[in-house]
């Protein structure tokens, strides 16, 4: 333009018509092209002040939508992302106030005074945008409801600017036309207004100069800011770059070359996107899946076109991880912010390390563990959780609620008896009111359907929400089940050795006593031969003593010290021949039946076993008690398959089915043959709340006088000393049946039958040497045995007698003497007799004999051992017995306790 402007100056050296012709062809061309540049200039500057006012609502609609977003997914990120549309719409502001682009904008009336109270409300946000991961929802509402106060203003000044471009434009070109007439009407005037028109050339050249200064000058303003806008892109934490409508890149900040190391050296403004894939995968940024490079980047620029907003994560090959926001414009461009989320993806690696980790060790744990949220959903559990409680695998899934898994135990029956919805809520309201107090715990126990025992412990978090851990205590429920029996069985045995302690300290004395009632009561009776009433009274002194010493035979047989002398016998006949000496006892009213007795044989003590039954059979008989009834009783053998069945028949009549009977047990019951003594009554039985303690020593129902609660303990310890069984079944009403199984042994070995024999002869000549503390007892068995015809000297002091028998040991053919004295024990005498003299015959009287000192008594060569107290014709037959003998200090027989007929 100045060269044109130059060579006007040299018109005036041609002359004036050239001048002015030269001049107004100049001048023609000169007002034509300057009114075709104001026109454009006057309209690019009303465009770019509408297109200025648009861009600022549109960045105001983007950062109302990034705040939308955030309130959708609060978090760092979309944080972020809403501060940055916050500082652009802000960025749009200033320019309205100053500059020669928004120029004509402040010409319009109210933009300066809106874009004012834009500014001052962006001002008054700005320190809430700063702390927004802040704020509660009351004040994010109240950030929107300013922010549509915003949107009126804008859209206003949008309006107003442009309804000014419309009229500018329009009065612009009005005038433009009129110029045009004009220099229509000045061409046919050239030669008469040459000089005017060359007057009006350079007056019009003038001021298009001033219109090319002001161009400058905003070109200059232009430069300007485009610097500082890349300054404020180049500040940001994030990639920034943006491509044209062709993908070319357009602008770029330095953060997005730190974060692409890689397109470095080919990044620049005008180089296309798919060159920049190209260097990525020739520097080796990128890999490309099977290797056609040119394929591949046509793939991503067939999405990329198809895409107006996208959002994807990529890592880089140096291993640094990006998030990339791309979004196109409305004008085609394409905006991208890149944000290193490497610290991120580290953190969120750890994150999932960590929960691994968990994971393994919930699994790895005994229990059985989850975790519900504040809204009892299933957030965390391990495989524990599913096999304690049989979950099926529809339930193993998080986001479950807690309601359907109690629902689904209730329906299995887990939850215990009652109706399902009653279970159900019971559970559901003990877990709301804990989950409430948002503190302590809730322990529970449970026996599954299966007969498992489950342990449940709820505790609440102090953040909402209930961690539970279940566990099968099955094992430890039956454990302190076993504890307590065991405990019950070893208070038992404690309170059982405590009587047998009693009973062996009192047994010798007591029975000591009684001996000195019954022998003397004896010689009484055989004195008053003549007198019924006094031999009357005197039976009845001897029948007080004879229970006195089958009581002390219970208490030791119960103890378990009682000598017992196990001889292969046959169960069947030993049954019979006690059957015998049974009836007589039994009252009129009850019947006594033999039932299916069948030869067997047992290893056992004859007299132990007649105890048992004439306890079990007296029992029965009070048990009928004065009306009619039936007492049978069978033997058979039985081979034991399986213990805890059902017992079959044994040949005796069943109880009748009317009630669930209750049942005792003492004794473990293996595999193997049995001897079974069943003995059926039809009495009142025995209540349930007394089944437990039949076997209890001193326990009983019975009126006082008519029991001492001993007869069935009696019966426990001869059974256990013979390693068998007892069992009893009662049922109220209707009967009780006892089965007492003893071991059976083979036929062929050699059984001593339980025959009554017959004694000779009781009387005698010999002598005896009588040794006894017990001056009344010693007294009355002299006098018995003198009665028989021997010649007895008796001495208390065990002293005493040794020095006599010293004196002549050959004068005496029997020694009888007691076992527990004082000075010198029985046992010791013994040993002395046996060096003055040792095939002497010698008996010795125990009141008391445990099985421990039957066998120690067995090493010192006794013909026998008597137990006290003694009735004289037990007395009697044991005399005449050892001394028909041959003499012998070892008898082949061994101690053996003389026969009680």
């Amino acid at each position: 333009m100045k060269s044109w402007r130059n060579l006007g100056w040299l018109i005036p050296r041609y002359g004036i018509l050239f001048v002015g012709f030269v001049s107004f062809l100049v001048g023609v061309f000169f007002i034509f092209q300057g009114l075709i540049q104001q026109r454009e200039i006057i309209e690019k500057e009303s465009r770019i002040s509408v297109w200025f006012l648009a861009q600022t609502e549109i960045e105001l609609l983007r950062f109302t939508e990034s705040l939308k977003d955030f309130e959708l997914a609060p978090g760092p990120e979309t944080a972020k992302e809403a501060n940055q549309r916050f500082e652009i719409f802000w960025s749009r502001l200033p320019p309205l106030l100053a500059g020669s682009q928004t120029a004509e904008l402040r010409s319009i009336e109210g933009v300066v005074s809106s874009a004012k109270a834009l500014i001052k409300v962006l001002e008054d946000l700005e320190p809430q945008m700063q702390r927004l991961t802040e704020l509660d929802p009351a004040e994010l509402d109240a950030i929107n409801l300013r922010l549509d106060e915003l949107r009126g203003p804008v859209h206003d000044l949008v309006r107003r600017a442009l309804l000014y471009e419309s009229n500018e434009v329009g009065r612009a070109r009005a005038r433009h036309n009129e110029l045009y007439v004009q220099l229509l009407g000045l061409f046919a005037l050239t030669v008469v207004v040459g000089l005017v028109i060359f007057v009006l050339l350079f007056r019009q050249i003038v001021k298009t100069n001033q219109a090319i200064v002001a161009k400058d000058v905003a070109a200059t303003q232009a430069i300007t800011a485009r610097n500082e806008l890349e300054l404020a892109i180049n500040s940001i934490s994030e990639g920034f770059i943006v491509y044209d409508q062709e993908d070319r890149v357009a602008l770029f900040n330095k953060r997005y070359v730190d974060l692409h190391p890689m397109q470095a050296d080919d990044l620049a403004v005008g180089v296309s996107f798919s060159d920049l894939l190209r260097a990525a995968v020739r520097n080796g940024g990128v890999k490309v899946p099977g290797g056609d490079v040119e394929a591949w980047i046509e793939s991503i620029l067939e999405t990329r076109r198809k895409t107006a907003e996208t959002t994807f994560e990529s890592r880089l090959s140096d291993g640094h991880w990006l998030k990339i926001s791309e979004r196109r414009t409305i004008d085609g461009r394409l905006v991208g912010v890149h944000t290193d989320i490497t610290e991120l993806k580290e953190r969120e690696h750890l994150v999932e390390q960590k929960t691994r980790l968990l994971q393994t060790t919930l699994d790895n744990m005994k229990q059985g563990i989850a975790v519900f949220d504040a809204d009892t959903n299933l957030v965390l559990f391990n495989n524990q959780f599913l096999t304690i409680n049989h979950y099926p695998e529809t339930l193993a899934h998080t986001a479950i609620p807690y309601r359907e898994f109690v629902e689904y135990a209730a329906r299995r029956g887990d939850l215990g008896a009652g109706a399902a919805d009653t279970l159900v809520r019971s559970q559901l309201g003990a877990i709301e009111r804990l989950m409430q107090t948002r503190t302590g715990s809730l322990r529970q126990q449970r026996r599954l359907q299966d007969g498992r025992v489950i342990e449940t412990i709820a505790s609440a978090l102090p953040t909402g929400g209930i961690v539970k851990t279940y566990e099968d205590i099955t094992d430890r429920i039956d454990s302190e089940a076993e504890r307590a029996r065991l405990t019950e069985m070893y208070h038992a045995a404690q309170k059982t050795q405590a009587l047998g302690t009693l009973a062996g300290g009192i047994a010798h004395d007591f029975n000591n006593i009684i001996g000195g009632i019954v022998s003397n009561c004896a010689l009484l009776m055989a004195d008053t031969r003549s007198d019924p009433d006094a031999r009357q009274r005197l039976q009845q002194i001897l029948d007080s003593g004879t229970r006195a010493r089958d009581l002390v035979r219970q208490i030791l047989t119960f103890s378990r010290n009682a000598e017992s002398r196990r001889k292969p016998l046959d169960l069947a006949a030993t049954i019979r021949e006690s059957l015998q000496t049974l009836r007589p006892l039994l009252p009129n009213n009850v019947g006594l039946k033999e039932e299916a007795i069948t030869p067997c044989y047992v290893s056992g003590d004859a007299t132990q076993i007649h105890q048992i039954l004439l306890n079990v059979c007296v029992n029965a008989a009070q048990a009928i008690g004065e009306r009619d009834g039936r007492i049978s009783v069978s033997v058979q053998r039985v081979d034991v398959e399986d213990p805890d069945a059902e017992r079959g028949d044994a040949g005796g009549e069943r109880l009748g089915r009317v009630g669930q009977p209750s049942r005792g047990r003492s004794g473990d019951l293996q595999r193997g043959a049995y001897a079974r003594v069943t003995v059926i009554d039809t009495g009142s039985g025995i209540p349930e709340d007394v089944m437990p303690r039949i076997f209890e020593p001193f326990y009983t129902t019975k009126e006082v006088g008519e029991g001492t609660g001993l007869g069935l303990a009696a019966v426990q310890g001869i059974v256990r000393n013979h390693e068998g069984c007892i069992e009893i079944e009662s049922l109220p009403g209707v009967g009780t049946r006892v089965d007492v199984y003893l071991p059976a042994i083979e036929a062929s070995v050699p059984v001593m039958q339980a025959v009554v024999r017959q004694p000779a002869a009781l009387q005698g000549q010999e002598r005896i040497l009588l040794v006894d503390d017990d001056r009344v007892l010693l007294a009355a068995t002299k006098e018995i045995l003198m009665r028989l015809g021997y010649t007895v000297e008796a001495h208390n002091e065990p002293q005493q007698a040794l020095a006599v028998f010293r004196d002549d040991p050959t004068a005496w053919d029997l020694v009888i003497t007691d076992r527990s004295m004082p000075k010198l024990s029985g046992e010791e005498l013994v040993r002395e007799l046996r060096e003055l003299r040792a095939e002497v015959p010698i008996l010795m009287l125990s009141g008391y004999v445990s099985n421990e000192d039957s066998e120690r008594l067995a090493t010192i060569g006794l013909a026998g051992v008597i137990g006290k107290p003694v009735f004289p014709e037990e007395l009697a037959t044991a005399v005449r017995t050892t001394l028909s003998q041959p003499e012998s200090g070892t008898p082949e027989a061994g101690p053996a306790r003389a026969s009680r007929a």
